[in-house]
């Protein structure tokens, strides 16, 4: 992986995941607008293979309340994000 830090490598990981899910709403989006709700490439490609869910917590500061929470849901289309990520840090110079 020549000079790149482990960090670069998590960081670029996690853009190929979100990267992966934005393309996966895209098509989402774009199948429910074509009327082709529930076919076979939308379950395959876009559905949620496996769901985290971090409910929100807060953390009430006095002066300032915060709250913390969100989800991932990995779909084939966030393993493809996840092998390009690793194939752009692997072979970039």
């Amino acid at each position: 992986m020549g000079k790149r830090s482990i960090g670069f490598l998590i960081i670029a990981i996690f853009v190929g995941i979100l990267a992966g899910n934005i393309v996966g709403v895209v098509l989402s989006v774009v199948f429910e607008s074509l009327g082709l709700q529930n076919n076979v490439v939308q379950k395959v490609l876009v559905d949620p293979l496996v769901e985290y869910e971090f409910y929100p917590t807060r953390l009430n500061l006095m002066i300032l309340t915060l709250t913390f929470g969100f989800s991932l849901n990995f779909n084939i289309l966030s393993l493809l994000g996840i092998g390009t990520a690793w194939y752009y840090v692997k072979y970039s110079y």
